[in-house]
C-alpha cells in the first residue's frame, strides 16, 4: 500500500473517532437542539478535515514530482513563455476565491447572493482567456478556403515513348 493511501486511511479513521467523540459527549439527551448542533459541528469538522487531507495528498504528489506544475501557465504549443491570459485567469480566480472564503469565515455563513461585480470580473477574465485562445488557434491554422498548391505531374519513366 502506498504511503499516501495509508495517510488518507489513517486520517479518515481519526475523523471518524473525533466524530464519535463529539457525538457522544455528555449533554442533555432530551434536548434535540443540542444533539442537532453537535451533529452539525461534528459533520462540519469531518468535512473540513477530509478536505484538508485531500489537499495534503495533492501537496505530497506535487512534492514527489507526480504532479508537474511547470507548464501551468504556458500554452499547449510548447512555447517557452507564459500566457498572460492564463495568468490573469488564475490570479482572478484565486483572489475571488480567497475573498469569498474570508467573507464566509468572518460572517460564519455563506452569502445568499454572489455580488454581480464578482461575476463580472470572472466573466471578463474568462472571456479574455477564450478570445486569446481563439486568436491563437486561428493564427496557427491556415485559412480554410485556400487550396494546397497542385503538385506537378510525376516524370515519365525512362525509356517511355514520346520523350
Amino acid at each position: 500500500m502506498r504511503t499516501e493511501t495509508r495517510y488518507i486511511i489513517l486520517g479518515a479513521l481519526v475523523l471518524i473517532i473525533i466524530g464519535l467523540i463529539l457525538y457522544f459527549l455528555p449533554g442533555d439527551k432530551i434536548n434535540t437542539d443540542v444533539a442537532l448542533n453537535k451533529l452539525k459541528i461534528a459533520t462540519g469538522f469531518t468535512v473540513l478535515a477530509l478536505i484538508f487531507l485531500f489537499a495534503f495528498s495533492v501537496l505530497v504528489y506535487i512534492a514527489n514530482g507526480r504532479i508537474d506544475l511547470s507548464d501551468l501557465l504556458s500554452e499547449s504549443d510548447n512555447s517557452k513563455g507564459a500566457s498572460m491570459s492564463r495568468f490573469q485567469l488564475l490570479i482572478f480566480t484565486l483572489v475571488i476565491a480567497l475573498s469569498l472564503f474570508l467573507v464566509v469565515a468572518s460572517k460564519m455563513e455563506f452569502p445568499r447572493t454572489i455580488p454581480p461585480e464578482i461575476l463580472t470580473l470572472l466573466g471578463i477574465s474568462g472571456t479574455t482567456y477564450a478570445v486569446s485562445k481563439g486568436i491563437q488557434m486561428s493564427s496557427s491554422q491556415p485559412p480554410a478556403n485556400t487550396q494546397p498548391p497542385a503538385s506537378p505531374p510525376p516524370p515519365p519513366p525512362p525509356g517511355a515513348p514520346g520523350v
